[in-house]
C-alpha cells in the first residue's frame, strides 16, 4: 500500500508540474504596414528608372521600374528582359523626413516582408532610389527620373 501511495503522489506531482502546452503551433504574425500620414508633395508623381542586371547569352538582362506615387500609397509596374516579373502592385509609404520607404502591400504573398523594398530621396533637384536591380546594384543609390506629367 505504501508503494501505491508513493506512485500515486509521484504521478500527481508529475501531472501538476507539467506546463500546459498548446498542441497546434501558433500562426506567425504577418507583417502589415498600417496607413501612415500623407507624404511630402515632392514625392507625388510618376517616376522611372532602368537598370541592367547581368550579361546573358542573348544580351544584357534588365529591369525598368515605373512608380506612381500618391498621397499615401505607391504603385509599381516593371518591364523586364531576362528577369522575372514580380512584386508589381501596391506599396505602402513611410515618410522618414529625409527620404521615404516603400513596403510591398499587394496580393503576392511571397513579396510581403517586414523589410523595406525601396528608399527614395531627393537631393537638390534630383531623385534617387535604392532597392532596384540585382542584389549588388540594389544597395546603391541610382538616379530616379520624375516624369513631367
Amino acid at each position: 500500500m505504501k508503494a501505491y501511495k508513493i506512485i500515486l503522489i509521484s504521478c500527481l506531482i508529475l501531472v501538476f508540474s507539467c506546463k500546459n502546452h498548446e498542441t497546434a503551433p501558433k500562426e506567425k504574425t504577418k507583417f502589415q504596414v498600417s496607413k501612415y500620414k500623407e507624404i511630402p508633395s515632392k514625392y507625388i508623381g510618376k517616376f522611372s528608372v532602368h537598370t541592367e542586371t547581368e550579361a546573358t547569352s542573348t544580351g544584357i538582362a534588365s529591369i525598368s521600374y515605373y512608380f506612381t506615387i500618391k498621397k499615401n500609397e505607391a504603385f509599381l509596374e516593371t518591364n523586364t528582359y531576362h528577369e522575372p516579373i514580380r512584386c508589381n502592385g501596391k506599396y505602402k509609404i513611410i515618410d522618414k523626413a529625409d527620404y521615404i520607404e516603400l513596403y510591398y502591400d499587394g496580393e503576392e504573398s511571397n513579396c510581403k516582408s517586414e523589410y523595406l523594398d525601396f528608399e527614395i530621396k531627393k537631393d537638390k533637384e534630383n531623385f534617387f532610389i535604392k532597392g532596384v536591380g540585382n542584389e549588388a546594384a540594389s544597395i546603391d543609390w541610382q538616379e530616379l527620373k520624375k516624369n513631367k506629367n
